[in-house]
C-alpha cells in the first residue's frame, strides 16, 4: 500500500499529534535539486567537493528504481535536475547490452534508455564506472571505447578504444576538457598501452601517447592543462601528459595504488607498500611533502575542501591538513567506514558509507558529517549486504546505486510526526 502524502498523515494524527512531535525537525529545505556533480570525484581533478548543500539530519531514501544487476557498479551523475546512470544488462555466456538510463531527480521516473553497446563477449564486466556529464553531453565508456550522447539520449559517436581481459580500472570516467575527452587503452595487456585524445565534439583523434614499458593505466586526473596517468604492475608510477599535445612533461616512478587527486600545487596519491599510504607531492619539484600509512581498497580516492584532505583507511574516515598531514579529526571503526569508499563533500559536509556490525545483517548506513569537525550531521540506513557505488550530491538530495540493482534518491527526513518521516 503506498504510503500516505504529509497532508494525509497531518490531518490524521491531528495538533495534539503534532504537538508531541516538537523537536521532531530534521534537515533542511526541501529540495531544489540545483547543481551538477559530473562524474566520480566531480571534476577532472578528482577533489570531490562540490558547492552545494548536500542534506543532513535524518537521511532517508526517498525512492528507489530498478537498474540493471550489471558489474561494476557504476557511479550517478547530475544536472539540471536529472540523473544519468551507465548500466549493463548480461554476464557469462549472455549477450551484453550497455546502456545509459536519465532518471527524475525528484521522482527517480525514467526517462529515456539509450544503448550504447551490443556485444556477445563472454566477460563478467563490460562497463567501466566513467560516466561524465559536461556541457550538454554525456561521456561513457564501455569496453569497446568511449561513446558520446545528447542530454535527451542521442547518441551522437563513438571512437573506439578497445579494453582487454577484465576492467582494470573499473573507475574510468574520461577527462574531458580544453575541447577534447581523454581515455586510455585499459585492461589486462602487453605493452605499448596509451592514453587517447579525442576532439569532444567529433569524436576524431587528436592524439595519442603510447608507452612501451608501463604496463596498467588507472583512473585518469587532470588540473590546469596537465592530464596525470597512474600507472600499475610492472614499472609503476605517475605521468604528467601536456593535454594540449599529449607530450610527456615529466615521470616519476612509484608505487602508485589508486586515484590521484589534484588539489592546488599537491598532488594526493596512494601508495603501495608495506605499509600502504597517503602521500602529498609537490606537483612542481615532485618532492613528497608528507606520507601517512593507510590500509584501504584500491579504488578508494582523496576527497580535499579547502585546506583538509578527507579519505578512508582502517575502518576509519580521516581528515588531515593539506600542507603538513596533521590529524585533524577521525570517524569510525564503529561504524566501520568502508575500505573502498571515496568521501565526497557538499559544502561543509562530508558523506561517508558505513557498516554498524552489531545490527542484524550488517546494513550499510550514508553518514553526514561536519567537515570541519568531524561530528556527524545525519545518518540513514541504505542498504544491506551490497556494494554502494560513488555519491553524487546536489542541492538537497544525494543519489548512489547499489550492487543489488538499484539506484536510490536519498533526501533529508524534514519533518518526522510520531517517529514516522513525512513524504513531500
Amino acid at each position: 500500500m503506498p504510503s500516505p502524502t504529509r497532508r494525509r498523515f497531518l490531518a490524521a494524527v491531528g495538533a495534539a499529534g503534532l504537538a508531541s512531535t516538537a523537536g521532531c525537525v530534521s534537515g533542511g529545505d526541501t529540495p531544489s535539486y540545483d547543481g551538477t556533480w559530473s562524474r566520480w570525484g566531480f571534476d577532472d581533478a578528482r577533489t570531490g567537493t562540490a558547492p552545494v548543500t548536500g542534506p543532513t539530519g535524518t537521511l532517508r531514501v526517498a525512492w528507489r528504481t530498478d537498474v540493471f544487476d550489471g558489474y561494476p557498479t557504476s557511479s550517478p551523475v547530475v544536472a539540471d535536475g536529472t540523473v544519468y546512470y551507465l548500466h549493463t544488462r548480461g554476464g557469462y555466456d549472455r549477450r551484453h547490452e550497455s546502456v545509459v538510463s536519465a532518471f527524475v531527480a525528484e521522482t527517480g521516473e525514467e526517462l529515456w534508455r539509450t544503448v550504447v553497446s551490443e556485444t556477445e563477449s563472454d566477460e563478467l564486466a563490460y562497463h567501466h564506472d566513467s560516466l561524465v556529464v559536461t556541457d550538454g553531453r554525456l561521456y561513457a565508456r564501455t569496453f569497446e571505447g568511449l561513446h558520446v550522447l545528447t542530454t535527451d539520449g542521442e547518441l551522437l559517436w563513438t571512437h573506439p578504444v578497445p579494453t582487454t581481459e577484465q576492467s582494470y580500472p573499473d573507475i574510468a570516467p574520461p577527462i574531458v576538457s580544453d575541447g577534447m575527452a581523454v581515455t586510455a587503452t585499459y585492461g589486462e595487456r602487453t605493452p605499448p598501452v596509451a592514453v587517447v585524445a579525442v576532439d569532444a565534439e567529433t569524436g576524431r583523434p587528436r592524439w595519442r601517447a603510447g608507452f612501451n614499458s608501463r604496463r596498467r593505466p588507472w583512473t585518469l586526473s587532470a588540473a590546469d592543462g596537465t592530464v596525470y596517468v597512474p600507472f600499475f604492475d610492472g614499472d609503476s608510477g605517475l605521468v604528467a601528459l601536456d593535454i594540449e599535445t599529449g607530450r610527456r612533461e615529466w615521470s616519476l616512478s612509484l608505487p602508485v595504488e589508486g586515484p590521484v587527486t589534484v588539489a592546488g600545487d599537491t598532488l594526493l596519491v596512494p601508495l603501495d607498500g608495506d605499509p600502504e599510504s597517503i602521500a602529498a607531492i609537490d606537483r612542481r619539484t615532485r618532492d613528497v611533502v608528507w606520507r601517512k600509512p593507510a590500509s584501504r581498497r584500491t579504488e578508494s580516492g582523496v576527497a580535499v575542501a579547502g585546506e583538509l584532505v578527507y579519505y578512508c583507511a582502517d575502518g576509519l574516515l580521516v581528515a588531515r591538513r593539506l600542507d603538513t598531514g596533521a590529524l585533524v579529526w577521525s570517524f569510525g571503526p564503529r561504524p566501520l567506514v568502508s575500505l573502498s569508499w571515496t568521501p565526497v563533500v557538499a559544502g561543509g559536509t562530508v558523506y561517508a558509507v558505513a557498516e554498524r556490525p552489531n545490527e542484524e545483517q550488517t546494513p550499510n548506513y550514508l553518514y553526514a558529517l561536519d567537515a570541519r569537525t568531524g561530528e556527524v550531521r545525519g545518518s540513514g540506513q541504505i542498504s544491506v549486504a551490497s556494494m554502494p557505488s560513488g555519491l553524487a550530491v546536489v542541492d538537497g538530495a544525494a543519489f548512489l546505486a547499489l550492487g543489488r540493482g538499484e539506484l536510490l534518491g536519498i533526501e533529508s527526513c524534514e519533518t518526522a510526526v510520531l517517529g514516522r518521516c513525512l513524504d513531500r
